[in-house]
């Protein structure tokens, strides 16, 4: 049977009815999606020695005869170990397998195969400890570069290669979409030449070569994205929205707090972006506790007071509501929704769903405060003049342009708003289409928060501290990396830190738990009522990290402070010190490792969101800082960022191109790819 791109995966050979389904976990129905599921890693069996010539630690593959073979009990009678003696021509050597007693059967004695594995020399003589095995001549499991790839269910590796490896003559029908100039002067692999090169490498240059060459076309796809949602915004009208001047500054004078220089500045921006007739697409980028609400909500007043309509979506329930609360005392006399998966609520009182959409859509509610899933519910916002989107990290490219299509013209004023700093050298890249303004002061009254460094085993130190502030009528937070407890990583998690402390030092105190498993009701549940002081601790992992604002948390502590970037560290602290109560955040590191003290020094020294932005960058490079693991950006699957001259070559190519051929009739490979990428919406 010929194996096409199209082909099912069930179709292949060995890939049953329970294996495909295994491999839909993955997202992976055809060969196509089997081509694309690249390696995470190679383990290098490529190397042989003779047996006698074996060091400790060396990774070999070894081809000869099993001469003997049999399993017994470990001493502790817990572990089955199989062992054989293995002979090629230079030698004889020890083997040793854990818990596959049915390796009697399937390589009994005589039997000649390939093994490929670490050698153990802590025991006396020689030991291949649980390598693994093939047939000799295969070549799957043995003898090179052999790749790891993630996996689902009872699927196994040697399945997954066994698969890929029969779907390789498929690549004859990859298309190239990138342009010829950009291959030959980056000097990038073709695309079906580089999917060869990530299963089948003969040298780890080949895997980094092709690596190069996938995340070069996500950033230079990226950034074709960018300019077309530009121009197409560019094409777009919207309601010109002058701002009386005069009344705003009345307005601002007579805040019960004096607006920063930055806070000023940025308004200014906004509202003369306002009076525009081409919409406005802009991103307000602050640092934590600059003030970013305050200036949003400014411009939503300004815009209520020319008799437009605005919405205000935010990534939590928590923070919807406490917007709501915030717009409802800043713009009072003025109808104002909110909108959650629990609550439909107009001036604040609870409304009937059928009827609050109804008033919606009858353009009755000049103000809605919700969720993103605004967008998913299909809720039609009429006349809408301008959206404010906070937490921009969290809403793509391919979603500001989904707006461009699921809202009548005029196009409404855009305003996205981030609390993540990201530095100047990156910004282009993830806002390219937006027009950038900058908070860095932090608003009066606002009092810087300690950070103490606490070395390992020093914690009690830190629990003192903790009793003492909810004896005062404060609250805490305690952060965990993980959530349960790992043999792999010796650090704390949430579930046996909050037990931990439960029944010893926190003992007598309300402890609540909250991790990213639990439902998103529960999380909700949990956060209102740390919010509502109804605990006195909240053990958590970095879900907090955006979208909770309680006044009343004096105390951050971090535990495994050295597995965070020092830009995620920056914003774990920013969850305290959010009123004019002294606060203090302490991180806790599990072990110091090469780098970790300097990381965590940085945040003691500085209180500057965007420093430590720059200094994570410099540090760890952007993988990291802007990984979707940390932070959300870009769901970038091979662009790790870590050299930031891709990410400018990209950019320049996008630029080169769009500027002497703006609708790519030139290049009908790359504008068909980027047609599919504007198509593929998915509001998250």
């Amino acid at each position: 049977m010929a194996i096409h791109l199209g082909t099912s995966v069930q179709d292949l050979p060995g890939i049953g009815i329970s294996a495909a389904k295994d491999l839909q976990r993955l997202g992976i129905s055809s060969v196509r999606d089997l081509l694309w599921h690249v390696p995470f890693r190679y383990d290098d069996f490529s190397h042989t020695k003779p047996i006698p010539l074996l060091r400790h630690g060396d990774v070999v593959t070894l081809t000869g005869i099993i001469k003997e073979i049999g399993t017994h009990l470990s001493r502790n009678g817990r572990v089955k170990l199989t062992e054989a003696i293995f002979e090629n021509e230079t030698g004889v050597l020890r083997v040793t397998w854990f818990n596959q007693p049915y390796l009697e059967k399937t390589v009994p004695a005589g039997t000649r195969l390939s093994l490929a594995g670490r050698v153990d020399r802590r025991f006396g003589s020689a030991t291949l400890v649980n390598p693994v095995r093939e047939v000799s001549g295969k070549g799957l499991q043995t003898g090179r570069l052999v790749p790891v790839y993630g996996l689902a269910g009872s699927l196994t590796q040697f399945k997954m290669r066994q698969a890929i490896s029969s779907s390789l003559p498929a690549l004859r029908e990859v298309t190239e979409w990138l342009p010829d100039e950009i291959l030959a002067s980056e000097n990038l692999p073709t695309l079906s030449h580089t999917l060869a090169l990530m299963h089948t490498p003969d040298r780890m240059t080949e895997t980094e070569d092709g690596l190069r060459r996938l995340a070069f076309e996500e950033l230079f796809l990226h950034q074709l994205l960018f300019a077309q949602v530009k121009r197409q915004r560019s094409t777009c009208s919207a309601c010109s929205i002058p701002t009386d001047v005069e009344a705003l500054r009345a307005f601002v004078a007579a805040l019960p707090f004096t607006l920063t220089k930055g806070q000023r500045v940025a308004a200014w921006e906004i509202v003369q972006d306002l009076a525009k007739e081409v919409p406005m697409n802009r991103l307000l980028q602050g640092d934590v506790g600059s003030g970013k609400t305050v200036v949003a909500l400014l411009a939503a007043r300004a815009v209520l007071a020319a008799g437009h309509r605005f919405a205000y979506l935010a990534p939590t329930a928590l923070l919807a509501e406490q917007h709501y609360r915030t717009c409802r005392l800043l713009i009072p006399h003025v109808s104002c929704a909110l909108l959650t998966s629990a609550h439909a609520m107009l001036d604040g009182e609870e409304m009937d769903r059928k009827k609050f959409f109804e008033c919606v859509r009858a353009g009755e509610i000049s103000s809605l405060v919700g969720t993103h899933a605004l967008l998913q519910e299909g809720v039609e916002l009429p006349e809408l003049s301008f959206l404010v989107i906070d937490e921009q990290h969290r809403f793509g490219v391919e979603q500001r342009h989904a707006l461009l299509k699921i809202v009548d013209r005029p196009v409404p004023h855009l305003l996205s708003m981030t609390a993540t700093p990201i530095p100047r050298s990156l910004a282009l890249t993830f806002y390219g289409d937006l027009e950038v303004s900058t908070l860095r002061e932090r608003p009066t009254g606002r009092l810087p928060v300690r950070t103490e460094f606490i070395g390992p085993g020093q914690e009690q130190i830190v629990w003192k501290t903790v009793q003492e502030e909810v004896e005062s009528g404060n609250q805490a937070f305690v952060i965990c990396p993980l959530i349960d407890f790992s043999d792999t990583f010796d650090t704390a998690s949430v579930l046996e830190t909050a037990k931990r402390l439960r029944q010893g030092p926190f003992k007598g105190l309300r402890v609540s738990v909250l991790h990213g498993q639990m439902p998103s009701a529960e999380k909700e549940s949990v956060l209102f009522d740390f919010a509502k002081g109804k605990a006195d601790v909240l053990v958590s992992t970095t879900v907090v990290e955006v979208g909770i604002d309680v006044s009343n948390a004096t105390v951050m502590v971090v535990l495994g402070a050295d597995r965070f970037g020092l830009a995620q560290l920056h914003q774990l602290r920013g969850r305290v010190g959010r009123s004019d109560k002294p606060s203090v955040c302490f991180l806790c590191p599990s072990s110091l490792g090469q780098g970790a003290r300097e990381r965590l020094e940085a945040v003691v020294q500085c209180q500057d969101g965007f420093v430590l932005a720059e200094k994570d960058l410099e540090l760890r490079g952007a993988g990291n800082l802007l990984g979707l693991n940390q932070s959300g950006f870009a769901d970038f699957r091979f662009a790790t960022l870590a050299d930031v001259d891709l990410m400018k070559k990209a950019r320049n190519w996008a630029e080169k191109i769009l500027s002497k051929d703006p609708e790519l009739l030139a290049y009908p490979f790359l504008r068909e790819r980027t047609r599919r990428a504007l198509e593929e919406v998915h509001l998250e």
